[in-house]
């Protein structure tokens, strides 16, 4: 009868193969959860609401004051469809730092952004602030945010 034991020596190259493996590559993964926030942003630029919706998983949440956390695309349209309404209205960020998770599925970037909008008058109207956006690794190797929510700049 054959002995099906690996004995130390097979224990060793199971492990040895096993430590082997391909971990994630985290500064690759980091690079492409900044790229993917700006395309995100440029998307956004071109193709308004529609681009902002359709980055966002369909479980993803936005966080807007008073309003509570209610997830999905419906809930985030009805949220932005007043701001993208206004055709005056401009929204622009850059993100200035990605982290990921050890297995590289899951990750946020941190930014600023810049709001604009003309009033009745025609006078431009600007704000500034900080955001996060949390980021889910999607099957096919792209990215899409749960989560996004930001903080306006206290003004001079």
């Amino acid at each position: 009868m054959h002995d099906r034991r690996l004995g130390f020596p097979g224990f060793a190259l199971v492990l040895l193969v096993a430590s082997c493996q391909a971990s994630p590559d985290l500064d690759a993964a980091r690079h492409s959860l900044m790229e993917a926030d700006r395309a995100f942003a440029r998307s956004v630029a071109d193709r308004r609401l529609e681009a902002w919706v359709a980055a966002f998983d369909t479980a993803g949440i936005q966080m807007r004051p008073n309003v509570p956390f209610t997830p999905g695309h419906g809930e985030i349209r009805r949220l932005m469809t007043p701001d993208f309404a206004d055709t005056s209205w401009r929204l622009s960020w850059e993100p200035q730092m990605a982290f990921v998770s050890a297995s590289a599925d899951l990750g946020y970037t941190l930014g600023t952004y810049r709001s604009a909008r003309r009033d009745s008058s025609g006078q431009e109207r600007s704000g500034t602030g900080k955001y996060v956006t949390i980021w889910r690794k999607q099957a096919d190797g792209g990215w899409k945010v749960v989560f996004d929510g930001g903080n306006p700049d206290t003004p001079p």
